[in-house]
C-alpha cells in the first residue's frame, strides 16, 4: 500500500531549465546589493569570481563524497579570502538570498503538478520534496510562491541535511519523518543517478519522469526505475495502481 511519495525539486515540479546566460550575472548583482549595505568596502569583482569558483569546487567535492556544501558556506569562504570574517549568518543568508533570488524568478511551474499534488493529498497520501540544493530558503521559498508548500509535510534539501542524494540517509530521513516505511513509499524524479537509484537503494519504488521529452537514453549499468511517466497525468496512473 502507497502512503507516501517524494519528489525532487528541479524539472520534476518545477522547469530549472532556464537562459542561465542572462540569469548568471543577475544573481551577481542581486548576491553584491544584498551586501553591499553591510560590506561596503569589498572587492566585488573578486567576490565574484571567488564565490563562483568555490561554488564550483563545493559541487564537485559533493559529486564525490555526497556531502553538500551549502552556498552559505561558499560565501563565508569566499569573504574569508578578503579576511572578512566571520560574517554573521543572517548576512551570509541575505547575500545567498540575493544571488538566488533571479534564478527563483524564472522557475515555472510544470503543468498539472499542482493537480497531481492536491489529489494525492486528498486521496490521503503524505507528500515530500528530496532535493539536492545548496539552499533550503531557496526551495521553500520557490514552493511556497508557486503555492505547493501547502501540499507538503516535509521539505528535506542537502544543505540542511547535509548529505546528498543518492545517499541513503537523506532518503531514510524524509521517511522517517514522513512515519512510513520504505515499502510504503516512492520516490518521483528525472535523474537516475541520484533519484532512481538512491531510492531503489533504500527499498522505494521509483518512478523516472520524463516531462521534457529528452530524458529516456540509460546506460546498461544506470539504475532502473519501476515505472517511466511522460506526463503528471501518465504518473498519477502509476501511483494510482501502486495505492491499490
Amino acid at each position: 500500500m502507497l502512503r507516501a511519495v517524494c519528489f525532487d525539486f528541479g524539472d520534476t515540479l518545477v522547469s530549472t531549465r532556464l537562459d542561465w546566460s542572462r540569469i548568471h550575472p543577475a544573481m551577481l548583482d542581486g548576491l553584491q546589493a544584498a551586501l553591499e549595505p553591510h560590506l561596503p568596502h569589498l572587492d566585488y569583482r573578486r567576490l565574484r569570481r571567488d564565490f563562483l569558483f568555490l561554488r564550483r569546487m563545493g559541487k564537485i567535492r559533493a559529486e564525490q563524497t555526497l556531502v553538500e556544501a551549502p552556498a552559505t558556506d561558499s560565501l563565508a569562504r569566499a569573504l574569508m579570502l578578503q579576511g572578512v570574517g566571520p560574517v554573521p549568518a543572517p548576512v551570509l543568508q541575505q547575500g545567498v538570498d540575493g544571488f538566488f533570488a533571479p534564478e527563483e524568478a524564472e522557475y515555472s511551474l510544470v503543468a498539472g503538478i499542482p493537480e497531481a499534488l492536491a489529489r494525492l493529498r486528498v486521496m490521503g497520501v503524505k507528500l515530500a520534496v528530496i532535493s539536492n540544493a545548496t539552499c533550503g530558503v531557496l526551495i521553500r521559498r520557490a514552493l511556497e510562491r508557486r503555492m505547493l508548500l501547502p501540499f507538503l509535510a516535509e521539505v528535506v534539501v542537502s544543505a540542511e541535511h547535509g548529505r546528498c542524494k543518492p545517499e541513503p540517509s537523506i532518503f531514510r530521513y524524509a521517511l522517517e519523518r514522513l512515519g512510513a516505511s520504505a515499502a510504503q513509499a516512492a520516490m518521483v524524479g528525472d535523474r537516475l543517478p541520484t533519484d532512481i537509484a538512491g531510492a531503489r537503494a533504500v527499498g522505494m519504488r521509483a518512478v523516472l519522469v520524463d516531462f521534457f521529452g529528452d530524458n529516456t537514453s540509460r546506460s546498461p549499468s544506470a539504475a532502473r526505475p519501476d515505472a517511466l511517466a511522460r506526463t503528471p497525468a501518465e504518473l498519477m496512473v502509476v501511483l494510482k495502481a501502486w495505492m491499490a
